[in-house]
């Protein structure tokens, strides 16, 4: 308010003469009443720029007494009752004002209020969830009555929303199982929780605490770009190797990149020799050779992984596997490794990869046909491409290679349900030994979700195989892996195997087990499941939610 005719708060004041100035008028319309700033700030603080004082006051005002329209002070005074008036407007006019500054506050104070609001909602370390969701139906343990009292629950902050996920593992020659599961931080940084069995408690009642087993995350060193894709493989062979676990990302430009893990050295991670691959070049080779010695990948593609074998789609999207060139005995390499295409030419660009060995043998699992990847493939049939990523299908390279072995085990039938999975879809896969089998084949199992966030199961039952029958693909949609996060990965465990250990003897696949288990996001956190192997299963398919894995 503009401060040259206020005249209220001083006919209390005693020894205090107020003067009435009859012709003043007070400014009044719709609008607040305007400040001059060069009057009111200098350089951020209160300037006055007119110092009088009133007669009998002590400190300084701000406001002129002198007034171009003002009469003779008598003149004033011998209208006492006019004065009143002009009082009475005066404080009306005023009361009317402050009123209007009380709704703006008001009304300021509810739009930024509602705003913080939203912005908190979306703040992942701050929300809330309903008890009758966080222990609805899809979580066989659910033991909660269905009340909708709401408790808050804070999400990590130690991984991405969304991360890719990749988990690796092996078996410990004391019988305890080493698991490393890889993630995304909000940084871009990449971070790994680390397993140890061994390390696992029991409750009360006797049963294992398996949370119990998980380290606090690791940070480490990495050149990701936001939103990589991982790939985690573990290397068993020697002493040397016991084991070595390898991390492939995408880095700059999509470069792919890789990270190891070894605790017999200090530090504990290097760079992968794969980030300056090495590979015979043509004699007339020689422009632009360090930029053919890197690969690159599609831009929000796929990895997957199993020692040797690594694959992903490049720009084009054809899908191309990265071979470590095993030595003697099949010894890992520690420069050499063969980047070429595969014969899948029919996937779909950015399609979800999962990689599954065929073989319980390293010795068969290294060479042609030792693998199996599912992809999706592009189809004229599919009616909504916006919607759909694709449709599920799966291929096991150089089947009619030269160098396949004559003795050659086919696992399973590469014929498999018609599935359309909606765009995006995430998809892993594992294999387990098939129980009491000769030719050492496995039986594989393919976690997707599907368009309602549930994660469905296809896998292989060779039940009857013994008695004449044929091995089986069949699907199921387990109530542990429903009303998962929307844009989750999922990781599942594929235990390692080698042909030379560090006790110079080959370690084989090793049947389902306790350690047979898949990792999905679920209300921004990690949840782990684990296939049920009891002999009270009634199904190949039934899973267990085992817990969260405990990422801060």
């Amino acid at each position: 308010m503009e401060p040259r005719h206020h005249h209220g708060g001083l006919e209390g004041q005693p020894g205090l003469e107020v003067v009435y100035q009859g012709h003043l008028e007070v400014a009044y319309d719709q609008s607040l009443p305007e400040v001059r700033p060069d009057e009111y700030t200098s350089d951020g603080k209160i300037v006055s720029p007119l110092i009088t004082k009133y007669p009998g006051h002590s400190h300084p005002g701000t406001y002129s007494t002198e007034s171009t329209h003002a009469k003779d002070a008598s003149q004033e005074l011998s209208k006492p009752k006019e004065g009143w008036r002009k009082r009475k407007r005066l404080w009306l006019v005023l009361a009317g004002i402050g009123t209007v500054a009380v709704i703006l506050i008001v009304v300021l104070g509810a739009v930024f209020g509602s705003r913080a609001g939203r912005a908190s909602s979306k703040d992942p370390a701050s929300q809330t969830t309903s008890s009758s969701d966080a222990n609805n139906t899809n979580n066989p343990n659910n033991t909660a009555s269905g009340s909708n009292t709401t408790t808050t629950t804070t999400k990590p902050q130690s991984i991405r929303q969304g991360s890719s996920l990749s988990v690796t593992g092996w078996r410990k020659p004391d019988g305890n199982v080493e698991t490393y599961l890889f993630y995304q931080d909000p940084q871009d940084g990449l971070r790994y929780s680390r397993c140890d069995t061994s390390h696992r408690t029991t409750t009360t009642g006797g049963e294992a605490n398996d949370s119990t087993c998980w380290e606090p995350p690791v940070r480490f060193n990495s050149y990701a770009r936001p939103n990589t894709p991982l790939a985690a493989s573990t290397i068993l062979w020697g002493d040397q190797y016991q084991p070595q676990t390898v991390l492939f990302y995408s880095g700059f430009k999509t470069r792919l990149l890789g990270v190891n893990f070894n605790d017999q050295f200090s530090p504990n991670t290097s760079d992968s020799s794969i980030n300056n691959r090495q590979q015979p070049q043509q004699a007339s080779d020689t422009q632009n050779q360090n930029n053919q010695n890197h690969i690159f990948t599609i831009l929000d593609g796929a990895l997957a992984s199993y020692w040797p074998w690594t694959l992903y789609q490049d720009a084009s999207g054809a899908l191309f596997h990265v071979r470590n060139l095993l030595g003697g005995n099949f010894a890992p390499s520690d420069t050499a490794w063969d980047n070429n295409p595969t014969n899948i030419t029919a996937a779909v660009a950015g399609s979800a990869l999962a990689v599954v060995p065929l073989s319980a043998n390293f010795s068969r699992i290294a060479v042609k046909g030792g693998y199996a990847v599912f992809y999706y493939q592009s189809s004229s049939q599919d009616k909504d491409k916006d919607k759909d990523g694709g449709r599920l299908a799966v291929g096991i390279t150089d089947l009619d290679s030269p160098e396949l072995a004559a003795d050659y085990p086919l696992s399973w039938p590469t014929e498999i349900p018609a599935i359309v999975l909606p765009r995006a879809a995430p998809m892993a896969g594992f294999s387990v030994a098939r129980p009491g089998d000769a030719l050492q084949r496995v039986d594989t199992y393919l976690l997707y979700r599907d368009d309602k966030n549930d994660v469905n199961v296809l896998y292989t039952s060779a039940d009857g195989e013994e008695d004449g029958g044929r091995v089986q693909w069949k699907t199921a949609r387990p109530d542990a892996l429903k009303g998962v996060d929307p844009d989750t990965d999922i990781a599942c465990l594929t235990m390692a195997t080698s042909f030379h250990n560090a006790a110079e003897v080959e370690v084989h696949l090793e049947e389902a087990s306790d350690a047979t288990r898949c990792y999905f996001q679920r209300g921004g956190v990690v949840v782990e499941v684990k296939l049920d192997t009891s002999s009270s299963s009634s199904s190949k398919a039934d899973w267990i939610v085992v817990g969260n894995v405990p990422i801060p």
